[in-house]
């Protein structure tokens, strides 16, 4: 039996891609490990919230902060005290930044993507700097080191050709309740709060440069005398949003019949009424170190268009449509082709519920386990 501490720390209330990264592996874990004892530290408000933790095994310790360089200066510093007064044997790390020391405890870090290495203009001078510095210390610290695709590996040894004795691919999980039946009537309801009254194409994601929306938002504008369906984005505004802001302003002006519906941040709650009711999903990203929206959609059972780059092929398969994400015109023969083809929306779908069995939450916790269990 090991003591196993996961830092859930940045879990809040607007759970995105690490936060759903951290439920559910503990959720997975919770339904196959009753041997080891889990302690997940983090705002005990948001960890009930996410976490189904109904387990003698499974405690969570409340450390809430006011601000993330609190949070990140507690992680350096003070986490291992705190570990060691628990008796923790394993430090899993989800969100990459580890304790700058060890106190007996042996350390996990999930590294999610490369992107502030392969992608560094894309942040800020100050993240930059930080990224370089800190990054070969977190891998430094790390006893094992998990990688969310295969492609994350290949990218992590691209930079750190020592780690590779200690790098292992273990895939990331979708809820388990995505591929739950949904209340047709609550689903109408729920979409109408959100001004959604039509067929739609659906994109999920932080807004971007290598997500691609601008490219997307071409396509579908091309495609408005072909269509008789909205374009809803789901996500919060990141960087570089003054050009999808310009392209809008230009939109405008063409009066095109078909709208085109920016949500901001939609609860995890409600998010599932978007995916099921969709007609297609939408995914043409730059790059991905795993690539969750494309696989909730097909829990959902929404056929999927993404991208034939970095992991997106690794994760969904031959389930479903790939294009290149320079290329607007591949995303527009996409788009068409699924809005004209029921048959190939459906078969598509019947492909995606398969592909998502490799996924399941029991079955990539399993493998967390193997290793939390190897290094006791």
């Amino acid at each position: 039996m090991a003591n196993i501490a996961i830092d859930g720390t940045i879990i809040r209330e607007e759970i995105t891609g690490t936060g759903f990264y951290i439920t559910n592996l503990v959720n997975g874990l919770a339904k196959i490990d009753a041997h080891n004892q889990y302690f997940i530290l983090g705002d005990r408000q948001y960890l009930q919230k996410f976490l189904d933790l109904d387990r003698d095994n499974f405690h969570i310790v409340h450390q809430r902060f006011k601000s993330r360089i609190l949070r990140v200066m507690w992680q350096y510093f003070l986490l291992p005290l705190k570990l060691r007064r628990l008796g923790i044997d394993i430090l899993h790390s989800p969100n990459i930044i580890t304790p700058l020391y060890k106190l007996k405890f042996k350390i996990i870090v999930t590294i999610h993507d490369m992107t502030f290495l392969l992608f560094p203009k894309k942040y800020t001078i100050a993240k930059r700097l930080l990224f370089r510095k800190m990054i070969p210390v977190y891998i430094r610290m790390a006893d094992r080191i998990f990688a969310c695709s295969k492609n994350t590996k290949t990218d992590i040894l691209k930079f750190f050709k020592h780690a590779e004795t200690k790098t292992v691919v273990t895939y990331e999980s979708y809820p388990p309740y995505y591929n739950t039946r949904i209340d047709a009537q609550k689903a109408e309801a729920v979409l109408k709060e959100w001004g959604i009254a039509k067929d739609f194409i659906l994109f999920v994601g932080m807004i971007e440069p290598r997500k691609n929306i601008l490219s997307l938002l071409k396509a579908f504008s091309d495609l408005d005398r072909e269509l008789d369906a909205d374009l809803v984005i789901v996500g919060k505004k990141g960087w570089y949003y003054e050009e999808i802001e310009q392209f809008l302003s230009q939109r405008k002006n063409r009066k095109q019949k078909n709208r085109i519906l920016f949500t901001g941040y939609v609860p995890e709650q409600q998010l599932k009424y978007f995916y099921r009711q969709a007609m297609m999903f939408a995914y043409p990203s730059f790059y991905e170190g795993f690539g969750l929206p494309p696989l909730q959609a097909m829990a959902c059972g929404t056929p999927v268009i993404t991208s034939a780059t970095s992991s997106l092929p690794e994760v969904v398969g031959d389930a479903a449509l790939t294009i290149d994400p320079h290329d607007v015109e591949a995303l527009k023969s996409a788009i068409r082709t699924l809005y004209a083809d029921p048959q190939k929306r459906d078969a598509l779908v019947q492909k995606g519920l398969q592909n998502i069995q490799r996924f399941g939450p029991e079955t990539i916790a399993s493998k967390a386990l193997a290793v939390y269990n190897s290094l006791k």
